[in-house]
């Protein structure tokens, strides 16, 4: 018969403090991390190249062109390839010119738009408050390959768009998958200054 106490190995023990000190790995990546960095970020211009899969289209519709940034709450997609095009936002005001069309739409009068300007600008502003107002939120990956999925809480956006997928690495955004209720997607992928 064995009595008193059991001194665990030191093997054993080390394994436990550790265990106990460090923080989970997800820890240390969080939405709140992910606007710091987009906080500090400067204006940006990215060319795009978009794929719209439409149940209606055969082929997907492709459009390239150049996005670009300015803090806080510019943001305008210049449409090169297939014609020139161009939509501006700035507040909460929609500026699109098409041929020779020229127009201007209020983004609270088109919640729709509103969704797509608001996943754009939050994100590369850092506002992570105007992010969780417009979206429900889920960050997964690490700083280096991170994968932010937004879902319009806007009831009538949300009857049309299913999610925002935005893929990104450290304060850059590589890619955004817009899923539509419909089954149709819109793939945006950001290229790199060097394609």
């Amino acid at each position: 018969m064995i009595s008193g106490k059991v001194i665990p190995e030191p093997r054993c023990l080390l394994s436990l403090l550790v265990l106990f000190i460090s923080p989970p790995a997800a820890a240390d990546w969080s939405l709140d991390m992910l606007m710091q960095q987009f906080s500090l970020a400067s204006p940006a211009d990215a060319r795009f190249r978009e794929e719209k899969q439409l149940a209606l289209l055969q082929a997907p519709l492709v459009l390239e062109g150049i996005l670009s940034y300015r803090a806080p709450d510019y943001l305008k997609m210049e449409i090169l390839v297939p014609e020139h095009s161009l939509f501006e936002i700035s507040g909460d005001s929609l500026h699109i010119e098409t041929g020779s069309e020229r127009r201007t739409l209020s983004l609270d009068s088109h919640p729709l738009i509103r969704v797509f300007a608001e996943s754009w600008r939050a994100v590369l502003s850092g506002n992570g408050t105007t992010l969780e107002q417009h979206f429900e939120t889920g960050l997964t990956g690490d700083r280096e390959r991170w994968t932010l999925r937004l879902v319009p809480r806007d009831t009538q956006a949300h009857a049309y768009i299913e999610a925002i997928i935005i893929r990104g690495s450290g304060a850059r955004i590589l890619s955004a998958n817009t899923l539509e209720t419909s089954g149709d997607s819109t793939l945006m992928t950001l290229l790199p200054e060097n394609d």
